[in-house]
């Protein structure tokens, strides 16, 4: 706990936390992130899914390369806006779910890029989905439901 008591004492958290528009703004970043990332995934997961069939699956999988960049921002805003209140984070429940829950879609996120990238072709031209295929998009909405779900409870805990 003592590092935390210290990342919440250093001037740049100070800085922010005594700024007026230092938290709104990251927190519009890390929504815009989080936008940018689970709006891709949840495109890229229900063509997986079967709908939208007209969309070509490697177009969709060169947008993943935007939800990286979603992932690159809420990284950066959610680590300054944990600094703010670092001791409080590591024993709020819904904040330590969300996390998991991040870890796990960002996991899924690299499956389905591999996957798309060897089997997208092959997709295409049957028309079917393997199941493998799926199952990462069943396994992706619901960890980044849960994720945003958790993240909005974190104010209640």
């Amino acid at each position: 706990m003592d590092a935390l008591t210290w990342l919440e004492s250093t001037s740049v958290v100070q800085w922010m936390v005594g700024y007026l528009w230092a938290y709104p703004v990251l927190l519009t970043g890390h929504a815009i992130g989080l936008a940018v990332t689970v709006g891709v995934a949840l495109l890229l997961d229900l063509r997986l899914l079967g709908l939208y069939p007209t969309l070509p699956l490697a177009a969709l999988g060169r947008l993943l390369g935007l939800a990286w960049i979603g992932i690159v921002l809420n990284t950066v805003t959610g680590l300054l806006i944990f600094a703010t209140q670092a001791t409080m984070y590591v024993t709020n429940v819904p904040f330590l779910v969300k996390i998991v829950f991040v870890v796990l879609g960002g996991i899924s996120l690299v499956a389905t890029q591999r996957i798309l990238r060897r089997d997208a072709d092959r997709w295409e031209s049957t028309g079917q989905v393997s199941s493998l295929g799926r199952r990462l998009a069943l396994g992706s909405i619901l960890f980044w439901t849960i994720a945003v779900a958790t993240g909005r409870l974190i104010a209640y805990a």
